[in-house]
């Protein structure tokens, strides 16, 4: 169980690091397409993130088909973001992780066990605000 756990803390901790290299990377003059490269790997985490939620809801048959649907309604409101100027994208995104985090603290989160919860949380809480910062700084223009 240790290295599971170790190995957890490492791969979300090395999943943040697009978050907050990407922007500087843009901000330090790379290329413009790279934020647009933080987009979609902001999206294709939370689809990851609200797969599993699904999964650990369908072993959950009490809980019935609420938990499903929200999941597969945040992946799906999740692509408007690909289509929104870059700040409100971000800001949208930053919405969702907002929205799954919630979802998943309701229906699966009790059932983890606390090391994971406690990691989830502390991830769900710095890619909402990293999102949130890098939606600020894409409005003024930088």
């Amino acid at each position: 169980m240790q290295n599971r756990q170790h190995a957890a803390r490492v791969l979300g901790a090395s999943g943040l690091l697009p978050f907050v290299a990407l922007p500087v990377f843009v901000a330090l003059g790379g290329p413009g397409w790279v934020i647009d490269l933080l987009r979609a790997y902001a999206l294709l985490i939370l689809a990851f993130l609200c797969g599993a939620t699904w999964a650990e809801c369908m072993a959950r048959p009490a809980d019935g088909a609420l938990p499903l649907v929200i999941s597969n309604l945040v992946v799906l409101a999740s692509l408007v973001a690909l289509l929104l100027p870059l700040s409100w994208g971000f800001a949208w995104l930053a919405g969702l992780f907002v929205v799954h985090a919630l979802t998943e603290a309701r229906w699966t989160r009790p059932a983890q066990h606390a090391a994971y919860r406690r990691l989830r949380t502390l991830l769900s809480g710095a890619v909402v605000l990293l999102l949130a910062a890098t939606a600020a700084v894409a409005a003024r223009g930088g």
